[in-house]
C-alpha cells in the first residue's frame, strides 16, 4: 500500500469483526522489489541496535531503580511474563514519588487540558493582522485544542514525561484516526530505535514490539497478512492469542539502490511523501510487507530532556539522580537491619543447650542452668542507638538531593517553602521565575518537538471533512483568509516558566497603574497636565491582559470597538440635542426682553421687517 492512508487509521473492533474468517486470495502476491527493501530494512535496525548498546544497558538500571514498569529488556514473543513481579530493588519510595511529582509538574505546566497553552499567532510583532486573520488564527486554535481533548493526547503525555524524566527521551507516534481524528502511541525504552539527520534533530524511527494475531488482523486486515497469520486466523481459539515480533520503521523518504539493476532505483513509496513507513513480521520471510505507506509530514516527534552533538537520545534527571538512588535503597536496607539487630539480636549459648528449645520472643521462657554463673544464652553483640540519628540524618541528605534531582523543590515551591515568606506578589513571580530558569533550556526543546506535533494535526485537520449539519461533507478548518496568505505564522505557547514571566511583567505593569493613578489625582487637584495623557490605555490595557494570560477571544477586534464607539457617539449627539434646542429658545426669549431703546434686541438682530441684519429698502 503506496498511498498516505493506512487500514489501522480505521482498526477497532468493527474492522475486527469484519474480517472473513478465510482469506478470499490464499496465495501471496510477491511484491516486487521487497526483498531489498528487506534487506535495507533489517540491516539498519542491526546497526541502529548496536548503536543504542550502550543506552539500552543504562535503561536497563535506571528501569530497575526508577521505573521497571516502562521497559523492555528483549522483544521476544510469547514470553508470558507480563503479571510476574517486575524487582525487588526499589525499597525506599522517595525517588518514585519525586518522579511523579516532577513529570505531573511538566504535564500540567506545559500541555494541561485544563487551560489553552498555545496559540496561532504572527511571527514577528510589526506584522499587522486584521480581524478575520486574527479570528482565523482564534479559531483553528479551538478547534486543534477540542480534537486534542477528545483523542489519548493528554493520557499519552502524562506517560510520555514519566519516560522523559527517567530516561530522558520519549518518542510518541501520531496517526490519523477514524473515530478520534488523531491517535497517539508511547513507545517504551528498549522498543525503539532513532536516528538524527544532517540538522540533529531526530528524523528516523524503528522498532519492534509483540502483537496477538488477533490485534495483527485488527491493524493489517487479513488480506495483508503473510500466510503463517492467515493460517492462524483461520484455526481461531487459542491461535488467535498468539504473539510475533512486529518490526516497524518510519523514515526519510529516499530512494534504494536496485541490486538487480545498477543503473535503476527503487522508490519505496511515491516521491509525493517526505517521510515512508513500513510494517513487517521480524525473522520471517514474507511475500510482502504487512503495511507500506508514505507521510507529507513527520509522523511522530520525541522528547528529549537534554542532548549532546548528534546523539539520539537525551539525557536525563534520572541519570543524575541513579548514584543517590542507589545509595539511599542500601541505606534504608541497612537501617532496617540495624533496627533488626536491635530489636532480634543474633544469640549465642552454651553448647549444653544445643537440641534444647530455645526462643527470644516475648512471654516465652529459654530454662537452662545458671550454676557457676556464666551466661549460657546471650546476644553475641549489642548494637549502638546512638548511630541511628546519624543514619537516618544521612538518609534524609541523600532524599534531599534525590528529590532536587527531580526539581521537587521547582514545582512544590509555594507548598515547601522555608524561612520568611514572600511579602508581596511581586516577590512571589521572582522567586518561582527564579527555580524555573533552570528548565528553560528543556522547556523550549519540548516546545520544538510539540510544533511538530500541532503541524501534523493541523495537516490531518486540513484534510479531513466532516458531516455539516445539511448533510454535505464540509472542511474541518475555515479556509484561510486571503490577509493571512503570505504572514509567516508561528505557535506560541504559554508554558509555567512563560506564565512565571507574565506574571512578573503583569505585576509590574499593575503596580504602574496604580501610580499613574495617584498621579493624575494629584496633577488634577494641583491643576496641571494629567501624566495619564502620555499613556495608550487601550494599548496598555490589552497589554497588561495577555501578561495575565486573559484570554484574547473575549475582546472586540478593532472593528468592533470603532462600530461601537461610533454608535456611542451617535447616542450622545441625541442625547444633547434637545438640551442644546431648549438652549436656543431661552436665548431668544432673553433677547426678546431686552430693550436697546428702539425696539428689543432680538429685533435689532433680525432687522427691519424680521429679515436677517442689514437686509430691508433704501
Amino acid at each position: 500500500m503506496d498511498s498516505g492512508t493506512a487500514p489501522y487509521e480505521s482498526m477497532s473492533p468493527s474492522l475486527l469483526a469484519a474480517q472473513p474468517p478465510t482469506p478470499r486470495n490464499k496465495l501471496e502476491k510477491p511484491q516486487s522489489d521487497w526483498e531489498t527493501i528487506f534487506s535495507h530494512l533489517t540491516a539498519r535496525m542491526g546497526m541502529m541496535r548496536a548503536g543504542r548498546w550502550s543506552w539500552w544497558a543504562y535503561w536497563s538500571r535506571l528501569a530497575e531503580f526508577f521505573l521497571p514498569r516502562r521497559y523492555h529488556w528483549v522483544v521476544v514473543a510469547n514470553r508470558m511474563h507480563r503479571g510476574s513481579p517486575i524487582n525487588d530493588a526499589i525499597i525506599d519510595s522517595t525517588a518514585t514519588l519525586s518522579i511523579q511529582i516532577c513529570a505531573s509538574g511538566l504535564w500540567t505546566g506545559l500541555t494541561s487540558p485544563s487551560r489553552p497553552w498555545f496559540k496561532f499567532e504572527k511571527a514577528m510583532e510589526w506584522l499587522e493582522i486584521d480581524s478575520e486573520g486574527q479570528e482565523w488564527m482564534d479559531d483553528t486554535t479551538k478547534k486543534v485544542e477540542t480534537v486534542l481533548a477528545q483523542s489519548n493526547f493528554y493520557t499519552s503525555m502524562a506517560q510520555a514525561r514519566q519516560d522523559e524524566v527517567v530516561f530522558g527521551t520519549s518518542p510518541l507516534i501520531i496517526y490519523e484516526d477514524y473515530e478520534d481524528v488523531v491517535r497517539f502511541y508511547n513507545p517504551c525504552a528498549g522498543e525503539y530505535y532513532l536516528a538524527v539527520g544532517a540538522r540533529l534533530s531526530v528524523d528516523t524511527l524503528y522498532r519492534e514490539f509483540t502483537l496477538t494475531v488477533a490485534q495483527i488482523v485488527e491493524q493489517f486486515t487479513l488480506e495483508e497478512c503473510p500466510e503463517q497469520i492467515q493460517k492462524l486466523w483461520n484455526a481461531a481459539g487459542a491461535s488467535l492469542e498468539n504473539e510475533f515480533v512486529v518490526a516497524h520503521a518510519i523514515e526519510p523518504n529516499f530512494d534504494l539502490a536496485n541490486r538487480t539493476d545498477p543503473r535503476g532505483k527503487i522508490k519505496v513509496v511515491p516521491g509525493i511523501f517526505t517521510y515512508r513507513e513500513l510494517y513487517w513480521l521480524k525473522g520471517i520471510k514474507t511475500a510482502r510487507p504487512l503495511s507500506k505507506r508514505g507521510f507529507r509530514e513527520k509522523p511522530f516527534f520525541v522528547l528529549t530532556w537534554s542532548r549532546v552533538s548528534n546523539d539520539p537520545y537525551g539525557r536525563s534527571p534520572g541519570m543524575d539522580a541513579l548514584g543517590d538512588q542507589k545509595q539511599v535503597q542500601k541505606e534504608t536496607v541497612r537501617k532496617a537491619e540495624f533496627l533488626e539487630k536491635g530489636v532480634r539480636p543474633s544469640m549465642g549459648a552454651d553448647a549444653s543447650l544445643k537440641n534444647e528449645p530455645a526462643s527470644i520472643m516475648p512471654g516465652m521462657i529459654t530454662y537452662m542452668s545458671t550454676a557457676g554463673g556464666e551466661k549460657k544464652f546471650f546476644p553475641l553483640f549489642e548494637v549502638n542507638p546512638g548511630w541511628m540519628p546519624h543514619i537516618m540524618a544521612d538518609i534524609k541528605d541523600v532524599s534531599e538531593r534525590i528529590k532536587r534531582c527531580f526539581f521537587e523543590d521547582v514545582f512544590m515551591a509555594i507548598s515547601r517553602m522555608e524561612g520568611v515568606q514572600p511579602r508581596n506578589e511581586l516577590e512571589l513571580t521572582k522567586r518561582d521565575l527564579e527555580r524555573l530558569q533552570s528548565l528553560g533550556p528543556m522547556i523550549t526543546a519540548d516546545e520544538n518537538e510539540l510544533s511538530t506535533m500541532i503541524l501534523r494535526v493541523l495537516a490531518i485537520m486540513q484534510r479531513r471533512r466532516v458531516r455539516g449539519p445539511d448533510g454535505t461533507m464540509q472542511p474541518m478548518l475555515k479556509p484561510m483568509p486571503a490577509s493571512l496568505k503570505g504572514i509567516p505564522l508561528k505557535i506560541g505557547y504559554t508554558s509555567i516558566m512563560r506564565l512565571a514571566q507574565r506574571a512578573a511583567e503583569a505585576v509590574a505593569m499593575k503596580d504602574c497603574f496604580a501610580t499613574g493613578g495617584e498621579l493624575s489625582s494629584a496633577a488634577k487637584a494641583a491643576g496641571v497636565p494629567d501624566p495619564l495623557r502620555t499613556l495608550n490605555l487601550d494599548k496598555a490595557y490589552k497589554h497588561y491582559c495577555e501578561a495575565s494570560n486573559f484570554p484574547a477571544g473575549l475582546f472586540y477586534t478593532d472593528g468592533e470597538v470603532k462600530q461601537h464607539d461610533a454608535i456611542r457617539a451617535q447616542a450622545m449627539q441625541k442625547a444633547q440635542a434637545p438640551d442644546q434646542a431648549m438652549a436656543a429658545v431661552n436665548a431668544a426669549k432673553t433677547l426678546s426682553q431686552t430693550s436697546t431703546g428702539g425696539g428689543s434686541a432680538l429685533s435689532a438682530l433680525m432687522g427691519p421687517q424680521g429679515g436677517a441684519p442689514g437686509a430691508g429698502g433704501v
